[in-house]
């Protein structure tokens, strides 16, 4: 009687993913999408120019400009080189959106010599819905 065949005698494509699953992956943890810099730019009808995130420690030692990257209700990444922060480190941070001023406690939840990704540790109920707001007015707008 012939052997039946199993999976391990089926021969290796030899494929690779371009990233492993495992791997810690800011974009691949976040549970919500984000809004771009473009993407805000876009919905103020703002030309250009950067929009900043001020960074400081709870201990008020480093005072530092950012440059906002993304952001939604939970949480935003930004690009500052050389900064001294490290994962878990809690911090104080702030933007303004158009008029909007969101100023808020955040964690420190992963970070590169030049980006960091926070997210926001008990921000106003009001500031949430601005933000998560934001986001659904952009996916409305592409539905036209």
């Amino acid at each position: 009687m012939a052997k039946k065949p199993s999976w391990d005698d089926i021969p290796s494509l030899d494929l690779t993913m371009d990233q492993d699953p495992d791997e810690d992956s800011s974009t691949e943890q976040r549970a919500n999408p984000r809004l771009s810099t473009t993407d805000v730019r876009e919905m103020f009808r703002v030309k250009g120019g950067a929009l900043y995130v001020h960074v400081a420690t709870t201990t008020g030692m480093l005072k530092k400009k950012g440059l906002l990257q993304d952001i939604n209700h939970t949480g935003m990444c930004f690009i500052m080189p050389a900064h001294p922060l490290h994962k878990g480190q809690i911090i104080r941070v702030g933007t303004v959106l158009n008029r909007f001023v969101f100023k808020t406690k955040a964690e420190v939840r992963w970070h590169t010599n030049d980006q960091v990704g926070i997210k926001f540790i008990d921000p106003k109920p009001e500031d949430v819905s601005y933000l998560a707001e934001l986001y659904a007015a952009k996916v409305l707008n592409k539905i036209k």
